[in-house]
C-alpha cells in the first residue's frame, strides 16, 4: 500500500483549528469516536479504532488494523488479500473543516506514514480516503466494538462489500418467467413472447439502475434475460452482465458469457467463435454459420463449459434430425 506523508507548518495547523469554534470541533470529535469497520461480505478488511486524545498529537488517537497486503483499483473490490494483520498507530490528527485528517505509522518503519481523510456521513457511517491516492473513498460502518481483521482470505479471490448479499427475489422471478415462456417449444407464440421479453428486459434494467442486483446469481439471471433480446446492444449488455457475474465468483456464468458473445458476433454479421448458437433457417438444415472454428481451441471451450467441436457436430445432427418432428434446435 502506497504511503503518503505531508508536513503542515504550525501556522497552517493553527489557522485550521481556529477556523471552527472549539465546541463544534469537540462535538465532531465525539461523533467519530468508536470503532469503524470495512466489511467484505462476512469478512472484515479494515478496523479503525478512534479514541479521544488530550495530547499534542491532535483530537483523536487510535489505530487502523488491516491485512499486510491487499490490492484495489476501484475502492469497491479487493484482491490479493493476505495476512498477517498489521496495526498502524495514529500518530497525528487534526480537523480540516468537517474532515478529520489523521496520520498512521507502520509498526515496521517509523518513516512509513499514511494520511487519511475521514468524513462523517451519518451516525453509523464514515467515508475514508487515502490522501494522494486517486481512489473513491471507502465507507466504514460503526461497529459495537471487538471487531478484528479476518484471517481466512483466499489467494486469487476478489472480494466485494456485498459478497454475502442475498439474490434479488424480483430478479429471480423475472428469470423464471423468461425460462417458463420457452417451455412450450416448439409451440411458442413468438409475437407474444417477444413482447414479454421486452418487458422483462425493461424490468431488469430498472433493477440494475436502482443498484438492486448484488449476487453473481443475480447478474447471471439478468444476462439470460438480455440474451433473449432483439438487438446487438441487448446481447452486448448480456455479455457484460455475465462478465460481472464471473467477477463476483459465480462460475456458473461461464457458459452464458460465451453464448452472449457468440450471439452478439452473429448479430453484427461476424462469425461466432465458441459454437453455442444453432440456427434454423427456413427450409434449410440447422446451422451454426457463420462460425470461425479455428480461433478457439477445444481446450478453451471445455473450460467455458462449451462442448468441443466433435460434440457440437453431433448436437447439430441431432437438432437437424428432429427438425421435422419437433421443431429443430430449441431456443437458447
Amino acid at each position: 500500500m502506497t504511503r503518503v506523508w505531508r508536513t503542515l507548518s504550525f501556522v497552517a495547523m493553527a489557522a485550521l483549528v481556529v477556523s471552527l469554534p472549539r465546541v463544534v470541533l469537540a462535538q465532531a470529535s465525539r461523533a467519530v469516536i468508536g470503532q469503524w469497520t470495512l466489511k467484505l461480505g462476512s469478512r472484515t478488511l479494515f478496523v479503525l479504532d478512534l479514541e479521544p486524545s488530550s495530547g499534542q498529537s491532535g483530537p483523536v488517537r487510535g489505530s487502523l488494523s488491516r491485512p499486510a497486503h491487499f490490492a484495489t483499483s476501484d475502492g469497491m473490490s479487493f484482491s490479493n488479500v493476505e495476512g498477517p494483520t498489521e496495526i498502524d498507530r495514529i500518530v497525528a490528527s487534526q480537523w480540516e473543516g468537517d474532515t478529520l485528517s489523521f496520520t498512521t505509522q507502520s509498526p515496521k518503519d517509523a518513516n512509513d506514514k499514511t494520511i487519511y481523510k475521514l468524513t462523517l456521513k451519518d451516525k453509523n457511517d464514515v467515508q475514508v480516503e487515502i490522501h494522494g491516492i486517486p481512489l473513491p473513498p471507502f465507507t466504514l460502518a460503526r461497529s459495537p466494538g471487538g471487531a478484528t481483521v479476518s484471517d481466512d482470505w483466499h489467494s486469487g479471490q476478489r472480494y466485494f462489500p456485498d459478497d454475502d448479499a442475498s439474490s434479488n427475489p424480483e430478479m429471480k422471478q423475472i428469470f423464471a418467467d423468461d425460462q417458463s415462456a420457452r417451455k412450450s417449444w416448439p409451440n411458442i407464440d413468438w409475437s407474444t413472447v417477444s413482447k414479454a421479453d421486452a418487458a422483462r428486459r425493461a424490468a431488469t434494467m430498472r433493477l440494475l439502475n436502482a443498484g438492486a442486483l448484488h449476487s453473481g446469481e443475480d447478474f447471471e439471471w439478468a444476462a439470460n434475460v438480455f440474451q433473449h433480446g432483439s438487438e446487438p446492444s441487448d446481447f452486448l449488455m448480456a455479455h457484460t452482465l455475465a462478465i460481472i457475474a464471473l467477477r463476483k465468483g459465480y462460475s456458473d456464468a461461464t457458459w452464458i458469457a460465451a453464448a452472449t458473445l457468440d450471439r452478439y458476433l452473429q448479430a453484427i454479421k461476424q462469425p461466432q467463435i465458441y459454437g453455442t448458437q444453432f440456427l434454423n433457417p427456413d427450409d434449410k438444415p440447422t446451422t451454426q454459420e457463420p462460425y470461425d472454428r479455428t480461433l478457439i481451441p477445444d481446450t478453451l471451450r471445455r473450460l467455458l463449459g462449451v462442448p468441443d467441436l466433435s460434440s457440437q457436430l453431433h448436437q447439430l445432427q441431432k437438432y437437424d434430425s428432429q427438425r421435422h418432428s419437433d421443431g429443430g434446435a430449441p431456443p437458447q
